[in-house]
């Protein structure tokens, strides 16, 4: 009878885990634009940069258990965007409801735009006109600077945000996920692009560019410096603190190079979750250049010279084929939809006129792929369901008619006291791993026993304590 209640009490534990990080259960608080360091933009002067952090609220009263990091990372074109767009909000929030504390934050943007009139029958074309492929490379890799830096911000706090540091996840969408792949996967300062040291300085932008959102209220000398950006890791909030970042979002993002090459610093390979369709004008879900569907819409449409000066990137198709023909053995998860770019302005699905209102740089289906992420990242989590402190069943019982077992610290790093008020009878202490192996047991005839965990594994374990021939279930959480 014993063994039939541990196995069920562990399928039980089993199917609830399996949903805590996917399930929308908890309410939350934000706390906003709290300032994470400043950063001088590619004009020479400095923007303050900030984030917001939601939490999720639970019945947590001692406040020990901690929880995974997502932050999610904002697009557009790295001229434009914020934290506070309306679908990275959403995602914070939904993933805060799951379970995550969740961050969005602010980089720096824009680049130097060239010194040519650029004239076009759409709006704010001249704005996407770099001076050189550079600017494109450089703007990536002062965003990915800032994200590093804002990580570190929450690392260093992980108290306090109640952060568990072995548990971190990245997700962006468009210019978001180049940066979350470049934090992931840039960590060596081999991989340090030669576009990013000081290069030649640039003419002034045109007049005509003023008006560019990432322009305003700067004024420019008649050539601007472009100095060495300095390391990948950039220079704010400096940490000594281990974390290990278990996983990247990449909606419909690419990398500028191979960044799986050079390998990782440490042996952790962070997976990747990849979601692209293959129409978007945008950003290619294969090899090719930034905006080069959108530049054939624009010179076959509107007569518009072809956008220049971008750079080539590799989307998510040629990602994951890499993983493949090189054997990276990174573990990617591809979402692609059907349609590709028919090179037609006006007719067939994706055409250029047809993304006028269903754009492919964009999700066929949020909630699909809000949902699905969440599942792939589940499968990633190693830290345990948050907010009960005790494990409880619904329809199990204590059955020891006042007497109390507690544990505590719980979680704890490997040393934990159970706590038996017993009146001096004897009790038998079963320690079970997450699938159910007895890894120890005691016999226990005081009321405080020391147990010792430490040369276990990070996990949750499972507790039955017997006493007169009944059992009680408890949990404990070891870090």
């Amino acid at each position: 009878m014993k063994k039939i209640s541990t196995i069920a009490f562990c399928l039980i534990s089993g199917l609830t885990f399996g949903q805590q990080w996917q399930n929308k259960k908890y309410s939350y608080d934000s706390t906003l634009n709290i300032i994470y360091g400043t950063a001088t933009n590619f004009n020479g002067g400095v923007d303050t940069l900030k984030l917001d952090i939601y939490m999720p609220k639970c019945g947590d009263s001692l406040g020990l258990s901690k929880r995974p990091l997502l932050m999610w990372i904002h697009g557009g074109a790295f001229l434009a965007g914020s934290k506070d767009d309306a679908s990275i909000k959403n995602l914070c929030k939904q993933f805060a409801k799951r379970g995550y504390v969740t961050a969005s934050i602010s980089y720096r943007l824009g680049f130097i735009s060239d010194d040519l009139s650029r004239t076009c029958n759409f709006p704010n074309y001249s704005c996407v006109f770099a001076a050189d492929t550079a600017e494109w490379v450089r703007a990536s890799y002062r965003a990915m600077q800032d994200g590093k830096g804002a990580l570190r911000y929450l690392i260093n706090r992980h108290q306090l945000y109640r952060i568990d540091t072995n548990n971190v996840f990245l997700a962006g969408e468009s210019a978001g996920a180049f940066v979350a792949l470049g934090m992931a996967f840039i960590d060596t300062a081999i991989e340090k692009s030669a576009l990013t040291d000081s290069i030649m300085a640039a003419a002034k932008p045109h007049s005509q560019t003023a008006s560019c959102v990432y322009n305003s209220n700067k004024t420019f000398a008649s050539t601007v410096l472009r100095p060495d950006l300095g390391s990948i890791d950039g220079n704010i909030e400096p940490s000594a603190i281990n974390y290990q970042i278990k996983a990247v979002g990449n909606m419909y993002g690419a990398m500028l190079f191979d960044y799986f090459k050079h390998g990782k610093v440490n042996t952790h390979k962070p997976a990747i979750y990849s979601f692209h369709q293959p129409c978007d004008l945008v950003v290619p879900i294969d090899s090719g250049r930034v905006y080069e569907s959108l530049s054939w819409c624009l010179s076959n449409g509107y007569n518009c010279l072809g956008i220049a000066n971008t750079p080539k990137i590799y989307g998510s198709r040629a990602i994951s084929q890499w993983n493949t023909i090189k054997s990276y053995g990174y573990t990617i998860q591809d979402e692609f939809t059907t349609t590709s770019f028919p090179y037609n302005f006006l007719i067939g699905a994706g055409s250029c006129a047809d993304q006028i209102n269903k754009p492919c740089h964009a999700y066929d289906n949020p909630s699909l792929r809000e949902n699905n992420l969440a599942a792939f990242f589940a499968s990633k989590i190693s830290t345990m369901p948050i907010c009960d402190t005790f494990f409880k069943i619904s329809g199990i019982s204590d059955p020891f008619k006042g007497i109390k077992v507690m544990l505590y610290p719980n979680p704890t790093y490997g040393l934990f006291n159970l706590e038996i008020n017993s009146n001096n009878k004897l009790a038998k202490v079963e320690v079970f791993n997450s699938t159910g192996v007895l890894i120890k047991k005691i016999n226990v005839d005081t009321n405080l026993t020391e147990i010792n965990l430490a040369s276990n594994n990070p996990g949750i374990y499972f507790i039955n304590v017997t006493i007169d021939g009944q059992i009680s279930h408890a949990k404990i959480m070891l870090y």
